[in-house]
């Protein structure tokens, strides 16, 4: 009988300092899969605003291949020096016997629509060089920092993402 009261002198506190432990091991694993959620979260987003801004850029060479006459070369550049920046909220609408020029206005304003509505901080620029190589750039805040710079660096905290496409007519 001696042998039992000993024995549970020596054991008092145990349990006490296990199930802290335990805790403290549960708290530490749940604070990593909430810390993983977000990781995930972040780079799933960030994967959606790429996914729009490559739809968004070939939609843009879309319309300035089908505004193209192909059997002249008079018409090549005339989507030259787009920005979105520039173009206000509502887009020229054209029903009936529209030119080309008209078009290109409707187009301008659609696309600066759509990437104003699906990109934060969204900018879309077309440029066309001396050889007739078109260059569509989509640019947005893929960190969601405030990003405003236009140069498409490698800071996402300054500079915007971009995504560039560049073909010939």
């Amino acid at each position: 009988m001696r042998i039992k009261a000993v024995l549970r002198k020596r054991q008092t506190g145990t349990t006490m300092i296990e199930v802290m432990v335990a805790l403290f091991l549960l708290a530490v694993g749940l604070l990593g899969t909430l810390a993983l959620q977000n990781s995930s979260q972040r780079s799933n987003q960030s994967a959606m605003f790429s996914s729009s801004a490559i739809v968004l850029a070939r939609d843009m060479a879309n319309r300035i291949n089908a505004n193209n006459n192909v059997f002249s070369a008079a018409d090549d550049n005339l989507y030259d020096n787009i920005d979105t920046e520039s173009h206000s909220g509502s887009a020229t609408v054209c029903s009936v016997d529209c030119d080309q020029a008209t078009i290109k206005t409707m187009d301008a304003g659609q696309w600066a629509e759509e990437i104003k509505s699906r990109l934060p901080s969204g900018r879309g620029t077309v440029e066309i060089d001396d050889n007739g190589v078109h260059e569509v750039i989509v640019m947005w805040d893929d960190q969601l920092t405030g990003a405003s710079e236009v140069g498409c660096g490698g800071n996402p905290k300054t500079d915007l993402t971009c995504v560039r496409l560049e073909f010939r007519l």
